[in-house]
């Protein structure tokens, strides 16, 4: 997160002062969302290091499930398509 707005936002107990050409409002979202994570998990260990990387884990699950799921619709949308300028194709 490099860029202009520098801020300070908290996650899990620490502060942490950020740069990033983001909204700021949106900076603090993630930060928000990360710290929310952490908490999640935070009730299955007392290992700060274990709970972070499970946290991590959890949130690189959901974008790795994101992308799968879009990649899936960008796929049945654009067979979606075929089909339908055939369609058109066979009709002129």
């Amino acid at each position: 997160m490099a860029g202009g707005n520098k801020l300070m936002v908290e996650i899990f107990g620490h502060t942490l002062s950020l740069r990033s050409s983001a909204n700021a409002e949106y900076t603090l979202e993630l930060a928000e969302y990360v710290d929310s994570e952490i908490r999640k998990v935070s009730r299955q260990s007392n290992d700060p290091i274990k709970v972070v990387l499970l946290a991590s884990m959890n949130i690189a699950n959901e974008l790795f499930e994101e992308r799968e799921a879009k990649e899936k619709s960008e796929e049945a949308l654009s067979q979606r398509a075929d089909s339908l300028l055939e369609m058109v194709k066979r009709s002129a």
